[in-house]
């Protein structure tokens, strides 16, 4: 149908389930109790981002988890080498994922055997549901991903796989690391930066004419042409296109910016 979105769910099947998911991801599985929904991240060994998540834990020995349909095998061949030797099954869900109105639904509402429900920033909410159980009041997929980018919940995709370490994307701010948990693939790095350094790319947001043809992984450049970040993600919103960017930190007087040939007058906006 088409206003799911486009997500793929991946389910996690095994008593080793939270053990494989606790070595991988940057959030705390073990510690999380049945019925939690955890966002964040998986990473290579250099700390940079190869895909991001939001996993329900639906039992010990079940987690289901979102992430972008592109992202998904890559996925799913990487960790094929941690789950060979645990009693742990990974596989594509049946499930779809609609965004909807959340105003309708009890505070209680997260799980049921057909159904999870996942609530974002203001009134909306993941569906995860089989074909049969579309939800009402659904909202399209560019309403939501507007939605999405204006609060700054910034999302990979298949050709910005590797490219940005979590602190780029403002995971450390909005609980998408834990760094309390121990280790995973990548925290050496990402642990570093945050207790002996400091990020130099944060997340903004920038704003373009929609007649230019933005992609995400774009650089942006400043007006002498020097690159000062790239595009996270772009949406059409009216007459404009909405560009979640990460860009260095100390930006001062930089404007135009340059995006592919067209220079841009609008200031970028940090998160």
């Amino acid at each position: 149908m088409s206003q799911k979105l486009s997500d793929t769910i991946l389910e996690f099947n095994g008593s080793d389930a939270r053990t494989v998911l606790q070595g991988q991801t940057t959030r705390n599985f073990v510690d999380a109790t049945v019925g939690s929904v955890l966002e964040g991240a998986f990473c290579d060994l250099k700390g940079r981002i190869i895909a991001d998540f939001c996993a329900v834990i639906v039992s010990d020995n079940c987690i289901m988890m979102r992430t972008n349909t592109k992202v998904a095998a890559g996925l799913t061949s990487h960790l094929q080498k941690y789950l060979m030797f645990s009693k742990t099954t990974l596989s594509p869900s049946s499930m779809s994922v609609w965004a909807c109105e959340s105003s309708f639904l009890s505070d209680s509402d997260t799980f049921s055997d057909s159904t999870i429900t996942v609530k974002q920033r203001g009134n909306i909410a993941e569906i995860w549901a089989q074909e049969s159980s579309v939800p009402k009041n659904l909202i399209s997929p560019e309403a939501y991903n507007i939605h999405r980018v204006v609060n700054g919940d910034a999302r990979l995709f298949d050709t910005t796989v590797g490219k940005y370490l979590p602190q780029d994307l403002n995971y450390d701010l909005n609980g998408r690391v834990d760094f309390d948990k121990g280790c995973y693939t990548g925290q050496e790095i990402i642990a570093r930066l945050h207790y002996r350094g400091e990020p130099k790319r944060r997340l903004h947001l920038l704003s373009v004419p929609t007649h230019l043809s933005i992609a995400a992984g774009e650089k942006v450049l400043n007006a002498q042409g020097k690159p000062i970040g790239s595009v996270v993600e772009a949406v059409v919103s009216g007459d404009v296109s909405l560009c979640l960017c990460e860009a260095i930190l100390d930006i001062k007087n930089e404007a135009p910016y340059i995006l592919g040939e067209a220079a841009v007058s609008s200031d970028l906006q940090q998160f």
